[in-house]
C-alpha cells in the first residue's frame, strides 16, 4: 500500500518502532525455540550417554569381577588342600628338616600362579620353617602366627613398590593349630586391563581394598566406598566410576572413565543444534522484518493522525481506509470517532468553561465558610473556658496579690516573710499570665523569652509541688547551660506534669523522674511516674481540652502545656514505658551569653524574683532529691 504520509513515517522510524521489534522478535523467538529444544535434546542425550557408559562399565567390571572371584576360589582351594597334605602336617609338627613331600606340596603353591612371590611354612611358635623360593637368612625367623583354620586373602598393600596381598590357612593336627602356610602374591592386573580398555575404549580398572583406597596404571587413588557408581572430581578432569567387592576377599573393584569420553555423543549434537538456530533465526528475523513492514507503516499512519487529534487539530487525514484487512476496520473506526470527538469535544468545552465559573466561585466560598467556621469553633471553645477560669480564678487572685503585697510592705515583717510573699505574688502574677494566655489564645501573644537556669526551675516546681515521703524522687538534670526561652511557660507545663505525676501515685510509694538534656539547639525534659499508667485507649485523648479522667480538675493542664509547648516551637508528647507514664517536653533553646546571669541581667517585670527566693526555701525546707 502506498500512503502520502508513509515515507515521513519512515524517516521517522527510530530503535524502539515495531518494524525493528518484531524482526528482533521473531528472530528471539526461533532462538529460544531452537535453544530449548536443543538444550532438553542435550540433556536428554547427556542422561542416555551416561546411562550407557555406566551400563558398559557395570558390564566390563562383571567380566572382570567374575575373574577375579574364580582366581580367589582356586587360590583357597589350593591353600585348603596343601594344609590338609600329611607330609606338610608331619613337617611342621616335628622338629628337623622339612621332608620332600611337603616340599612338593608347597612347590603346588608356588607354581600355582607366576605372581607368587614367596610360599613360606610356619612352625608352632610362628618360626619359618621353610620359604619357597629359598633365601637365605629367611629360614627361622619368627612371623605372627594370625592364620585361621579356614583360608582366606588378606587386603592388597603395596610393597616394593607394587601392589601385593597375603593369602593363609592354619595347619591343624591332633584337633589343634600346628602351623600354618603364608602365601605373598603380587596383583598384576594387565591382563585385565587389556579386557577392560577393549569392551569401553578409555576405561581404566582401579583395584584395592573395601576401605576406599584402590590402585591403578597412575598410582593409588581414594574413593567413596559407600556408592556403587560415582561421579567425581580428580587431577582437573571428572570420571564416571562403579564398583564391586570380590566375594571371599577385602579387595573392591573398580572401573572408571574419563566423563568427556562417555558424553562425546552428547557433545557432538551441540554444533548441529547450533547451525540450525542460527539458519532459523536469521529466516525468522527475515520473515519478521517483512510482516513489520505490512503492519508498521499503516500503524504509524494511524498514530500520526491520533497525535494530530491530540494537539487539538481538527483536520485529521487516513489512507489506510482503503484496506480490507483488520488495519483498514481500524481506520475506518477511528476516522469515525474521530468525527464524534471532535463534535464532543466542542460540547464539552463549552460545558467545561461554565462549570469551572461556577465551581471556582463555590470553592472560594467554601473556603472562607471552612475559616470561618474553624475561627467560630475555637472562639467558642475558648470562650466557654475563659468565662469559667476568668470568673472563678481572677477575683481570688486580686485578693490573694494585695495580701502579699500588705505581708511585703509591712514594717516589721522577717526577710522570710517578705520572701514568701515575693514568691506568692510571683505564682499569683504566673497565674494570672495562665488565664490572660487562655483568654488571649486566638490572638497568641508574643513570647517572653529570658535567660533561665534549667535546674533552678526544676528545683523550684519540685519544692513547690510538696512531693509526699513516700514518691522518691530521681533527679538527673546533667549539665543543661542556661538558656533562653519563656521562663513561665515551662515553669507552668512542669509544674503540670509534676503535680500529675504527684497524683498518679498518691496510692503508695513511687518513683518521681526529672530528667534535662539539651542538645544540638533543642531542650529535653522528661517527666516520668511509676504509676498506673494511661490507657492505650486515652492516649490519643489526654491532651484534648476540658477531657479528665480524675474526679477532680477540668481536664486543661495537659493541653494548656501543649499548647505553651507549640507556641514556643516545641512539643509535649508522651512516650510509652513499661511502668508508668513519661512525659517529654522538647523546647528549641538557644545557649545564653556566658556571664549574663551573673552579670545580674534581671528578667522583665512580670518575673520578679523566682530565681532569687529559691535558695532561701530550700535551706528551710529541704526538698527529697536524689541526683543521678
Amino acid at each position: 500500500m502506498n500512503s502520502p504520509i508513509a515515507p515521513q513515517v519512515l524517516r521517522r522510524v527510530d530503535r524502539r518502532s515495531l518494524r525493528w521489534k518484531l524482526p528482533w522478535l521473531f528472530g528471539l523467538t526461533a532462538i529460544l525455540t531452537v535453544t530449548t529444544f536443543g538444550v532438553f535434546a542435550y540433556l536428554s542425550a547427556r542422561k542416555v550417554a551416561l546411562e550407557t557408559a555406566t551400563t558398559r562399565l557395570q558390564s566390563a567390571l562383571s567380566q572382570v569381577r567374575t575373574v577375579a572371584e574364580l582366581g580367589v576360589v582356586n587360590q583357597l582351594e589350593y591353600l585348603r588342600i596343601v594344609a590338609g597334605d600329611p607330609a606338610v602336617i608331619a613337617a611342621v609338627s616335628q622338629d628337623g628338616p622339612v621332608s620332600e613331600g611337603a616340599v612338593r606340596a608347597l612347590q603346588l603353591l608356588k607354581g600355582q600362579s607366576d605372581s607368587t612371590v614367596t610360599v613360606e611354612l610356619l612352625g608352632r611358635n610362628g618360626v619359618v620353617r621353610y620359604v619357597l623360593p629359598e633365601a637365605a637368612g629367611t629360614v627361622g625367623q619368627h612371623r605372627a602366627l594370625d592364620a585361621k583354620d579356614v583360608p582366606q586373602v588378606g587386603p592388597l598393600h603395596e610393597g616394593d613398590g607394587v601392589v601385593q596381598f597375603e593369602s593363609s590357612i592354619a595347619i591343624t593336627g591332633n584337633d589343634h593349630s600346628v602351623g600354618a602356610i603364608r602365601v605373598l602374591r603380587q596383583q598384576k592386573n594387565s591382563l585385565n586391563q587389556r579386557m577392560v580398555g577393549r569392551m569401553l575404549d578409555g576405561a581404566v580398572l582401579l583395584t584395592g581394598n573395601n576401605d576406599g583406597r584402590l590402585w591403578g596404571p597412575s598410582g593409588w587413588v581414594e574413593r567413596d566406598q559407600s556408592e556403587t557408581t560415582i561421579r567425581y572430581l580428580r587431577h582437573g578432569e571428572r570420571w564416571l566410576s562403579v564398583a564391586a567387592p570380590i566375594r571371599g576377599s577385602p579387595w573392591l573393584y573398580a572401573v572408571e572413565l574419563p566423563e568427556r569420553l562417555a558424553l562425546a555423543p552428547a557433545n557432538g549434537l551441540v554444533v548441529p543444534f547450533l547451525i540450525t538456530g542460527l539458519l532459523i533465526a536469521f529466516t525468522g528475523a527475515f520473515v519478521g522484518q517483512r510482516v513489520s513492514r505490512r503492519i508498521t507503516i499503516p500503524l504509524a499512519d494511524l498514530t500520526n493522525a491520533a497525535e494530530t487529534l491530540a494537539r487539538g487539530e481538527r483536520a485529521v487525514r487516513l489512507t489506510a481506509t482503503d484496506r480490507s484487512d483488520e488495519i483498514g476496520r481500524l481506520a475506518r473506526a477511528f476516522s469515525s470517532m474521530t468525527a464524534s470527538i471532535t463534535n464532543a469535544r466542542d460540547r464539552l468545552e463549552a460545558e467545561v468553561e461554565t462549570r469551572t465559573g461556577e465551581l471556582s466561585i463555590v470553592s472560594g466560598q467554601m473556603r472562607v465558610l471552612h475559616e470561618e467556621l474553624k475561627e467560630a469553633e475555637r472562639f467558642a471553645s475558648l470562650g466557654r473556658m475563659s468565662g469559667s477560669v476568668g470568673h472563678e480564678l481572677r477575683n481570688p487572685l486580686g485578693v490573694m496579690n494585695n495580701v502579699a503585697f500588705l505581708l511585703e510592705t509591712l514594717p516589721d515583717a522577717s526577710d522570710t516573710l517578705r520572701n514568701y510573699a515575693r514568691m506568692l505574688r510571683e505564682q499569683i502574677r504566673v497565674s494570672d499570665r495562665i488565664i490572660s494566655d487562655l483568654l488571649d489564645r486566638a490572638r497568641a501573644g508574643a513570647k517572653v523569652r529570658t535567660v533561665v537556669d534549667i535546674t533552678c526551675v526544676c528545683d523550684e516546681i519540685l519544692l513547690r509541688a510538696q512531693v509526699p515521703d513516700k514518691i522518691r524522687v530521681v533527679r538527673d538534670l546533667g549539665n543543661v547551660p542556661p538558656l533562653v526561652l519563656d521562663r513561665d511557660h515551662l515553669g507552668q507545663i512542669l509544674w503540670n506534669l509534676v503535680t500529675n505525676a504527684v497524683q498518679a501515685m498518691q496510692r503508695g510509694p513511687g518513683v518521681l523522674t526529672v530528667r534535662a538534656r539539651y542538645t544540638a539547639g533543642r531542650l529535653r525534659i522528661e517527666v516520668g511516674d511509676s504509676g498506673s499508667g494511661i490507657p492505650e485507649a486515652d492516649l490519643e485523648r489526654i491532651f484534648e481540652p476540658m477531657y479528665t479522667t480524675k474526679a477532680t480538675g477540668v481536664g486543661l493542664g495537659l493541653s494548656v502545656s501543649r499548647a505553651f509547648a507549640r507556641a514556643n516551637g516545641g512539643d509535649l508528647t508522651v512516650m510509652p514505658v513499661e511502668h508508668g507514664a513519661c512525659f517529654v517536653l522538647e523546647l528549641p533553646a538557644d545557649v545564653a551569653d556566658e556571664g549574663a546571669i551573673d552579670a545580674g541581667s534581671a528578667p522583665p517585670a512580670r518575673q520578679a524574683s523566682p530565681k532569687d527566693t529559691p535558695s532561701r526555701v530550700r535551706r528551710d525546707s529541704p526538698p527529697k532529691l536524689e541526683k543521678v
